[in-house]
């Protein structure tokens, strides 16, 4: 069977079990008792294991496997899950996530998981407790983590009153190994010699046609030592590895009330207090695994290409119909017009339906920051608490996959830049604990993400003193700037206030990067600090990229469209209304100074006279909290337009964003705000 054809929900399912992973193990970081994540753990590794063997990689198989060990024995209480364990795991997620890329990459993976396969078995042995308070037992005799049913547990409880015992028995065969149902089967025959087989995972029949990896387990009823079973095993050729455990008659439902009362007690032997504590320390922004409820209901994945494909045939349509409006409108023809007007309300739910299809929430981005926080505050010594807030909140798809860059610099430098160690924190009667807040919410056809810290704040001289000394402005141009413009100077390329150049940052092309790709989606940055406060980074980004309500305009001969989400007004502006000021030409309005664009020159076409006129049609576009006013011959109306790209041979034009096609199919050019400000 052609399994290439399914990689790429393999490789999609598989992301979002790592994702899985990476949330319920901070949250069982914090509260080890709770059997409803380590249920959900258990279950995406499982998952990830029976995909990745089904479709060959059985490096990723093994690790989950050996992960699917420790766990159970997480469930049944067998061990705890302190740091070492958490830590180990973590370990596991991120070798696998790498191995899922190189997969992505070149369709098979290469990681040596060796030593994490060597860490989970001695964890699992007992043998790499650092808690003191970890069971001894635990250490001197492992106990088994295979699930039994209660027939098996019966057969094992007889067998115990006759003194004799059950063992796991797990088995690896060497990489390489070609008759893989033979050895298996010799395996088997092996251990019928020294006692009796009840039960083999996976079972007979499908070892038999070799339908596992190069590992498989058993459970034999015998009163020989383990020892001895495991010597017979491993005089079998191109057997690997074998492990012999003890199997306990317990069933499995009585170990895990054991490990629910044994929770209970120590939450009332901590106390309430400290539990409200650990909580509001962990990530608020995340809910419990308990408190999400998903509602069930049917759903199909969709290749993203196919929905790229749909939103274009209906741009298509949009175009279309506007053509029919212009014929209905020059040729009066009535009956169209009313056809074109039932049309154009089927179109517009049409196009409704199929963005509200492309959205998908910010959460699946939020998801990753939790880890990233807890390792960056590990590694610099510090204390962060992250609070995650509307991650519910919904962007178009390919919006989703270009903003995760920009928010890892922003995150990166709050916990670098902008919080501060715990003792500088209590030296300044601050909480020694730092906040770090990540919110998403709509605000019209906008979503706004917010990235806010409660740090030390940027201080504008010393963001002037370091500008200067890069030499990206002068001394006399830092001695005029206020407050608002020198803080705008940290989006400059090549700047940066650290001294010293870290793994985390400090090389001077994060905030400049931020500020490109977020303009490069149509958005726009701004950010708002306060000296020893804190600093807030707002980003505002449009829902779609796709199709968009836009103005038209004419210059020359040409006509252009400026999207309505970045005009403030349109107004008249007499000739003498226009002054200069340091060769610049600026209009008054409203008692505030708006420099003047003349979007002729700009765009190198011919003047139209425009200078002999007595008014000027001006529009005043914005871009966060700069404002420009544009010059333009004419106005022509507003018109929903769809975005199309210009191609990589056109995709450096810098005032250009796009194209689009107009109703009597002339293409008109889209401009960039953020460009021409």
């Amino acid at each position: 069977m052609d399994i290439s054809q399914y990689l790429g929900i393999f490789l999609e399912e598989t992301r979002e079990h790592l994702q899985t992973l990476n949330r319920c193990l901070l949250e069982l970081e914090h509260d080890p008792g709770n059997l409803a994540v380590l249920d959900e753990i258990f279950r995406s590794a499982h998952t990830i294991k029976g995909m990745s063997a089904t479709m060959g990689f059985t490096a990723i198989a093994e690790l989950t496997h050996e992960m699917e060990n420790i766990l159970d024995l997480l469930r049944k209480s067998v061990l705890k899950a302190n740091s070492e364990i958490i830590d180990a795991l973590f370990k596991c997620v991120d070798t696998l996530e790498q191995s899922v890329e190189q997969v992505a990459a070149n369709g098979e993976t290469s990681l040596d998981i060796k030593p994490l396969v060597t860490t989970l078995t001695a964890l699992a042995k007992g043998e790499m407790f650092t808690d003191s308070k970890a069971p001894s037992s635990v250490a001197a005799r492992p106990v088994s983590a295979i699930d039994l049913n209660d027939t098996e547990v019966k057969i094992i409880q007889a067998a115990n009153s006759q003194g004799l015992r059950a063992y796991e028995v797990q088995v690896r065969l060497r990489e390489g190994c070609l008759l893989k149902s033979a050895r298996a089967y010799m395996v088997m025959s092996t251990l019928d010699t020294l006692g009796d087989v009840i039960k083999s995972i996976p079972p007979a029949e499908e070892l038999e046609k070799e339908n596992f990896d190069l590992s498989f387990q058993t459970v034999v009823i015998t009163d020989a030592e383990p020892d001895k079973i495991k010597q017979a095993l491993l005089s079998i050729a191109e057997i690997e590895s074998v492990n012999v455990i003890l199997c306990e008659a317990t069933p499995r439902l009585e170990k895990a009330a054991a490990v629910a009362g044994q929770s209970d007690a120590e939450s009332r032997r901590i106390g309430g207090k400290h539990d409200e504590e650990t909580e509001k320390t962990v990530n608020p922004g995340l809910n419990t695994t308990a408190d999400k409820k998903v509602k069930g209901g049917q759903s199909v994945r969709v290749d993203i290409e196919k929905l790229d494909t749909l939103l274009n045939l209906v741009g298509e349509l949009v175009i279309n119909k506007t053509r029919l409006e212009q014929i209905g409108i020059t040729h009066r023809l009535p009956d169209l017009v009313e056809t074109i007007e039932q049309m154009d309300r089927v179109t517009t739910d049409l196009q409704a339906v199929v963005m509200k299809v492309r959205m998908v929430p910010v959460g699946q981005v939020f998801n990753r920051f939790p880890r990233m926080i807890r390792d960056l505050s590990r590694e610099l010594n510090k204390e962060v608490n992250l609070i995650i807030q509307g991650e519910e909140t919904e962007l178009d798809r390919t919006v989703i996959d270009e903003i995760g860059d920009p928010l890892v610099h922003l995150l990166r430098n709050a916990i670098d830049h902008g919080i501060e160690s715990p003792e500088e924190r209590e030296a300044k009667g601050k909480n020694p604990v730092g906040e770090i807040r990540l919110i998403a919410r709509h605000e019209g056809n906008n979503v706004i993400i917010v990235v806010e810290d409660d740090g030390r704040g940027i201080n504008p001289e010393t963001v002037k003193q370091k500008a200067v000394q890069k030499g990206l402005i002068t001394q006399a141009e830092a001695d005029k700037m206020d407050v608002a413009e020198a803080i705008r100077l940290i989006f400059l390329p090549g700047f940066s206030t650290a001294d010293n150049i870290t793994d985390v940052s400090g090389r001077g092309v994060g905030m400049d990067a931020v500020k490109t790709k977020i303009e490069s989606l149509g958005g726009m940055v701004d950010v708002e600090t306060k000296v020893n406060e804190g600093s807030k980074f707002k980003i505002r980004l449009p829902l779609t990229l796709a199709i968009i309500q836009a103005l038209l305009v004419k210059v020359g001969e040409e006509i252009y469209a400026i999207p309505l989400s970045s005009i403030d007004s349109t107004i008249k502006v007499g000739l003498p209304d226009i002054k200069t000021i340091q060769n610049h030409e600026v209009i008054l309005l409203r008692g505030q100074i708006i420099p003047i664009v003349r979007l002729a020159k700009v765009l190198n076409v011919p003047e139209t006279g425009q200078k002999n006129q007595e008014e000027l049609f001006v529009v005043i576009i914005h871009m966060g909290e700069q404002r420009a006013g544009v010059v333009v011959d004419t106005l022509i109306g507003q018109q929903e337009i769809v975005i199309k790209s210009l191609g990589k041979l056109l995709a450096g034009i810098k005032v250009i964003a796009g194209a689009t096609i107009l109703g009597n199919g002339q293409v008109a050019l889209i401009l960039d705000v953020g460009s021409l400000m």
